[in-house]
């Protein structure tokens, strides 16, 4: 997979410091592309007309105006996601920072190790990923990392299973019960999920949140039917505890459709469509998503909690 060259902003780039982190970046031109900013206001025009992917400031700027700076790129609700990264100042060894109140992301010490600087600065572009990427709910890996795992194996050219999730009804569960019980219905799938996935021990696993009550696993093609029986089985023994227990003992509950129409829906039940590389080869991710937009079509379709794996190419499917 091509490796996308990640943006890092200078700030205070008069210093002897300044320079030797922007050398040592720009010898890595495969990974870097390295711009300054001489001051924190300069710095403000080069975020809004040029976002970074990092933002690395200098300690030695003006008294008080790095930190004014940190507070103000993190009170941005537009570019507070941005890592920054403080290079400290010489201190006493009986120094402490309060970093409780200066919102950095990671710091390098004088004197400056270069081997240092790019294991911290690519570990900060590591961590901003995972933290930006998960699911605030579940905490699971979000879309990004989704496409990231999916391309991966698709480069790789290894065989793999993809399983869509879907709860059915889920809106007419909220409709009736509010957001945070739904949330909770969303964080009981999200274990389940991960629980399947963990019992595997394999290193191919994977499980992400889509956003709402779309998830995604990635797994090794054998394991399919003993992972969707598990999640299936699983949810629909415990789905039943998050209703009422009138609407629990009819095994329905009244609720608004899309249409703003009364109507009477099901208990909740999980439908999963699989597309595998088993039988076909699959070169784009695009082709992953449009059998599984078919694939979604014709579980929904079915009756209670089920799973379909998409066949085509294999023997059983002639």
């Amino acid at each position: 997979m091509r490796q996308v060259k990640k943006r890092a902003l200078i700030i205070g780039s008069d210093s002897p410091d300044a320079d030797e982190i922007k050398r040592l970046l720009e010898k890595d031109t495969k990974r870097f592309i390295v711009y300054t900013a001489e001051s924190s206001l300069r710095a403000l025009d080069t975020i809004y007309s040029e976002p970074p992917d990092l933002i690395i400031i200098h300690q030695s700027l003006e008294t008080g105006e790095w930190k004014d700076l940190c507070c103000r790129i993190k009170a941005d609700t537009v570019f507070s996601h941005l890592p920054i990264v403080l290079v400290l100042q010489p201190v006493g060894h009986d120094f402490e920072i309060d970093w409780d109140s200066i919102p950095v992301d990671d710091y390098l010490e004088q004197p400056l190790n270069p081997k240092d600087i790019r294991s911290r600065l690519s570990l900060t572009f590591a961590r901003s990923v995972r933290v930006g990427d998960a699911n605030p709910l579940s905490r699971l890996p979000g879309n990004h990392s989704i496409m990231k795992e999916i391309q991966a194996r698709i480069d790789d050219e290894r065989v793999f299973a993809v399983g869509y999730v879907d709860l059915d009804y889920f809106k007419s569960y909220n409709d009736k019960y509010g957001f945070l019980r739904g949330d909770e219905i969303l964080k009981m799938t999200a274990r389940l999920l991960t629980n399947a996935i963990r019992n595997l021990n394999s290193p191919e696993a994977f499980v992400g949140h889509v956003g709402g009550d779309d998830f995604v696993f990635i797994i090794p093609p054998d394991n399919v039917d003993s992972v969707c029986n598990e999640v299936i089985k699983n949810f629909d023994l415990i789905v039943g505890n998050f209703y009422d227990e009138d609407d629990r003992i009819r095994g329905y509950i009244d609720s608004t459709n899309r249409k703003g129409g009364k109507e009477r829906f099901p208990i909740m039940t999980i439908s999963i469509a699989v597309v595998t590389t088993e039988y076909r080869p699959i070169k784009h991710i695009g082709q992953i998503g449009a059998i599984a937009a078919e694939m979604k079509k014709r579980v929904k379709a079915m009756d209670g909690s089920c799973y379909l794996k998409d066949l085509r190419g294999s023997k059983s499917a002639r």
